[in-house]
């Protein structure tokens, strides 16, 4: 059968944006465009519902990762032995590099002098490693060369990065144990000490301090951007050459669930590191980029939906070409994370990397319209805030004065209050919450904080860490207070009006709101009259009540429903009815609606009842 002469494309019409937007314009009857086709990023950049090769906007396309990514496990268990036994676990089902997390200040971890131990029978001249030694970057270099001596590699064989990050770790845990400028000295001399392994690199332009607090993609990469070029400062003073120097910086970058910005953020990040290397002089030198699965989209409830952020996290990691990538298990902020939830985020990168062959194909996001223009339109912000950072004198003063906190905290307050409107949903938390959830078992309790500290010689104060889940978890905290202290929880009634036609939708919103916040919801049945929900209300038990139906069962009989339920401590509804002004003199004291602040409404009830967080 020949397929000659067989056109499909001839059959249609060309499209074209304009035909689109009348379409769409067309069936949006009058509401405007922009406002409902045009979100915004964190970074005021506009997010369209369709990008087209006419409103593409392409700038350079970054040099990407070629071939597979390294599957990295992180290990930061203080036993040696269980540290050991888990990392040739890990390496002998399917991951290809690991990171040990060193005790350091207050952070537990691995002790400096275990470092034999945890890493006896691996071989570190065939897997990749990535050591976070916090403030004891020299202590830790030290020691790691020693073994690497001891056990005689070949000098070329060893891939790695030494983690010193001096001023990410003054941003994290705001302490070190030299001035910065020592600090930075100090590395520049583990450069030189380990200068026979050309493949390993002593520092570490860490942006996941800045993730966590809060920042922007934009702000993300430009003070990322900003370390490294502080460490490519230090070496250069120090007289090396700037090619080798630049070899000596790898970098890490959050990769989170929302899938267009990872992509674009990994994208942008390479393509403004070559401008600034090629602004240096330099060329052809690669940047070796780490995503590491973000902290901040993870929760402790629900936790199983973990494995799906992971999963996308992933995904959006690999599209945008990063070299390593670390998903984190999804019980990793309820304990010390078990043996199978290592295996589940192992497990995640290799389907997706052997089976959906993701790195089959050389930057994959290269040619994708939306990719492509989000791309360029990260880059020009985060270069802009990069130039901004540069001017005041890089990261270290806007650490040591405040002002950096101060940024970053606006851009979480800024992303807090999409997340308190459930505008940016948490699903498990803030969505779809499930308040009777078993509790995972498997994980052991965190190591206990180190209290034991060496004098700090220089300090600021430490960004905050934050999470897209706090607010809604920290109501969720006081609802399994209330249940250990008195055996119950919160609950509203759910008055049902009329039929299930009339009610179910709003209903069901009703219940995921309330139990985003651990208030149970108890269901009525078909209420028809005034009467019928005041007993059922007094059987229930419950603090609250809300009504439930649609607008023209509120007219109907909305007002007498709510005359009957003002025993409760409070009466709200669902929706925005037209005769509002007559339920809120029947005795409606609240309506909860889609955009309202369902944190603030939820904080309040918990006030009413006289639980004070």
């Amino acid at each position: 059968m020949t397929q000659e002469g067989l056109k499909l494309a001839s059959e249609f019409d060309p499209a074209s944006d304009e035909a689109w937007r009348a379409l769409v314009e067309k069936t949006l009857k009058g509401k405007d465009f922009d406002r409902a086709m045009i979100s915004k990023s964190y970074d005021d950049i506009n997010i369209h519902a369709l990008y087209t090769k006419d409103t593409m906007v392409q700038g350079s396309r970054p040099e990407s990762r070629q071939g597979e990514w390294q599957i990295l496990a992180a290990h930061s268990t203080p036993d040696a032995g269980k540290t050991n036994q888990a990392i040739l676990d890990d390496l002998e089902r399917g991951a290809s590099a690991l990171s040990l997390k060193v005790a350091s200040g207050a952070t537990p971890g691995i002790a400096v002098t275990e470092l034999g131990n945890a890493l006896e029978g691996v071989y570190l001249n065939m897997v990749g490693f990535s050591l976070v030694p916090g403030e004891e970057y020299s202590a830790v270099s030290k020691n790691f060369l020693g073994l690497l001596k001891k056990r005689a590699y070949k000098a070329e064989e060893v891939k790695g990065c030494l983690g010193i990050d001096p001023i990410g770790t003054l941003a994290q845990t705001g302490r070190l144990l030299q001035p910065m400028d020592e600090a930075l000295a100090t590395g520049v001399e583990v450069a030189e000490d380990y200068a026979e392994y050309q493949h390993v690199a002593a520092f570490m332009a860490d942006s996941t301090p800045y993730h966590m607090a809060g920042a922007t993609e934009a702000q993300e990469i430009g003070l990322m951007l900003s370390t490294a070029v502080s460490y490519l400062r230090s070496m250069e003073t120090a007289g090396l050459e700037l090619s080798d120097a630049a070899k000596n910086i790898h970098f890490t970058v959050a990769a989170d669930a929302d899938v267009y910005m990872t992509v674009s953020k990994i994208r942008a990040a390479r393509l403004l590191w070559q401008q600034v290397l090629e602004a240096c002089g330099v060329k052809d030198t690669k940047m070796n980029i780490t995503a590491a699965g973000s902290a901040r989209m993870m929760t402790v409830r629900d936790p199983w939906v973990n494995m799906l952020r992971g999963t996308t996290a992933c995904f959006a990691a690999a599209v945008g070409g990063a070299d390593t990538i670390c998903i984190m298990p999804h019980d990793a902020l309820i304990g010390m994370s078990s043996g199978f939830a290592r295996r589940i985020a192992r497990n995640i990168q290799i389907v997706l990397q052997e089976e959906s062959n993701l790195s089959k194909v050389a930057d994959p996001a290269a040619g994708a319209y939306a990719f492509e223009t989000i791309t360029s339109d990260l880059s020009a912000k985060a270069w802009a805030y990069f130039q901004s950072l540069e001017a005041k004198g890089g990261v270290t003063p806007l650490l040591a004065s405040g002002d950096l906190k101060e940024e970053l905290n606006t851009a979480w307050e800024k992303r807090r209050i999409n997340l308190s409107k459930r505008k940016d949903a948490v699903t498990g938390v803030s969505e779809f919450p499930h308040i009777h959830e078993d509790t995972i078992e498997e994980v052991e309790a965190f190591a206990e904080v180190m209290a034991d500290l060496k004098p700090a010689v220089c300090e600021a104060d430490p960004l905050p860490n934050h999470r897209l889940a706090e607010d809604f978890e920290a109501l969720r905290d006081r609802s399994d207070a209330m249940l250990q202290s008195s055996g119950k929880r919160a609950q509203v009634f759910v008055a049902n009006l009329g039929t299930p036609a009339d009610y179910t939708a709003r209903s069901t919103f009703a219940k995921n709101f309330f139990e985003a916040g651990g208030i149970e919801a108890v269901q009525s049945e078909n209420i028809a009259t005034a009467d019928d929900a005041k007993t059922a209300f007094e059987k229930s038990g419950a603090e609250f009540a809300i009504l439930c139906s649609s607008d023209s069962q509120y007219e109907a009989m909305g007002e007498a429903v709510a005359t009957a339920l003002k025993d409760a401590k409070h009466v709200y509804l669902a929706g925005k009815p037209v005769n509002g002004d007559a339920l809120k003199a029947a005795g409606v004291e609240s309506f909860i609606f889609m955009g309202c602040n369902v944190l603030a409404t939820l904080q309040n009830a918990y006030d009413i009842m006289g639980e004070n967080s």
